[in-house]
């Protein structure tokens, strides 16, 4: 058990050695007896005792009252006054510095030690019940921001729901029409434009889903054995089928085959990346994923991304820097991110001022983000408005056997 430190202010000296001797018998560290208000506070900064025992009649321009008040807005020391006599006024003074104890001279070395003794006990528990009360406030802070979050994904998600709904009951009434009065290319439109809703509401509704698990803790990372190349190959061709012939999607293996990768986690991070791309590059053109392996090594991890200081964010270190890495990079040449925004682009809901007219929810690189992070990975961006953005993505990355790849 640590001993006790106790600074003595009494400012005459035989008493103040009395009690001093007095703490020392019982068992207390005297750090300091000083004569002056002005003394005390200064070893208490110095000293940082467990308890001050201040003589509330001192000599000088500063009485004991108001060397108890000036401590207590420095530290969170308990004050214990001494006092043989003190006027009205003095006393009432010395209530409004909340004090753990008074001790009235002359006093036996048992009342010393049961105001001691009462006046830390107290001190602890009022410290105990500061914390509580913070840990509560925390918790308190914590379930409203969750319930804000919760409201602002139902009123995002209502919002956001509503254009497709309403182009599918527009759709349905006009396929009501009599067919006579409606060319067949008129009516295929019409469906087209019913698929179409139906695929952002189906998106959006995974795209809740998806941050509703991971908020709740409940979204694990589980790798599989995975063909890379055919699987982004896949993904890139699906995207290429349902966007106009504007954007051309290419994909660029460098040598990388198959691995263990979370293939829900790893279409996350690809098919978000490359929507935004293609959705970014209103006038059209190519649309790059590159795939690439690394050997990790010390440093590693700032030589792939390649990029100014600025671009690189506070994301989840890589796990195991040591190990093999697969880096993933999605490059556009749309109209890029304004530099004084990158720092907010994985923030949920968060969308740049440069893209007001094009529609979205602002939850698809908060996805990314957290897919990434689940992977124990990293991720960093790159852009410049009017050339294009590159999105870099580094995985830790187990390779398998060549009979596994040929499977």
């Amino acid at each position: 058990m640590n001993t006790i430190k106790i600074l003595v202010v009494e400012d005459e000296i035989i008493v103040a050695e009395d009690i001093a001797g007095r703490l020392k018998k019982l068992g207390y560290l005297v750090t300091a007896t000083v004569t002056s208000g002005e003394e005390a506070i200064e070893k208490v900064a110095e000293n940082q005792p467990d308890l001050v025992l201040m003589d509330i009649v001192l000599k000088g321009e500063m009485d004991g009252v108001t060397a108890a008040e000036k401590i207590r807005t420095k530290v969170n020391v308990p004050t214990i006054f001494l006092t043989a006599y003190a006027d009205e006024k003095t006393l009432e003074r010395a209530k409004m510095t909340d004090p753990f104890g008074y001790i009235i001279k002359p006093f036996q070395q048992n009342d010393l030690r049961v105001a001691i003794e009462i006046a830390l006990n107290r001190h602890e528990i009022e410290a105990k019940m500061r914390a509580a009360l913070k840990d509560s406030e925390a918790a308190r802070e914590s379930v409203e921001e969750k319930s804000q979050r919760q409201n602002q994904y139902i009123s995002m998600a209502a919002h956001e729901l509503r254009n497709p709904l309403n182009a599918i009951l527009i759709s349905a009434e006009l396929l009501k029409i009599d067919r006579t009065r409606r060319s067949e290319e008129s009516q295929v439109k019409t469906l087209r434009l019913v698929h179409s809703a139906t695929q952002k509401m189906n998106q959006l509704i995974d795209d809740m889903l998806f941050m509703g698990r991971v908020e709740a803790g409940r979204l694990k990372c589980h790798p599989l054995p995975i063909n890379l190349v055919e699987f982004c190959q896949d993904l890139l061709d699906q995207l290429q089928l349902g966007n106009e012939a504007k954007h051309k999607l290419i994909l660029i293996p460098s040598g990388v085959t198959s691995a263990m990768l979370d293939q829900q986690l790893l279409h996350g991070i690809i098919s978000n990346l490359i929507v935004n791309a293609i959705k970014y590059s209103p006038n059209g053109g190519q649309v790059t994923l590159e795939l690439e392996y690394h050997q990790g090594a010390a440093g590693e991890k700032e030589a792939i991304f390649c990029l100014s200081p600025q671009c690189l964010f506070a994301n989840s270190p890589v796990t195991n820097i040591n190990s093999p890495l697969l880096i993933l990079r999605i490059r556009d040449e749309g109209m890029g991110i304004p530099e004084t925004e990158l720092g907010k682009i994985f923030e949920m809901f968060y969308r740049c001022k440069n893209t007001e007219k094009i529609k979205g929810n602002g939850l698809g690189l908060t996805i990314v983000k957290k897919a990434v992070d689940l992977q124990g990975g990293a991720i960093a961006c790159e852009s410049k408005i009017g050339v294009g953005t590159t999105f870099t993505v580094v995985l830790p990355y187990v390779a398998l056997a060549s009979k596994t790849q040929s499977d």
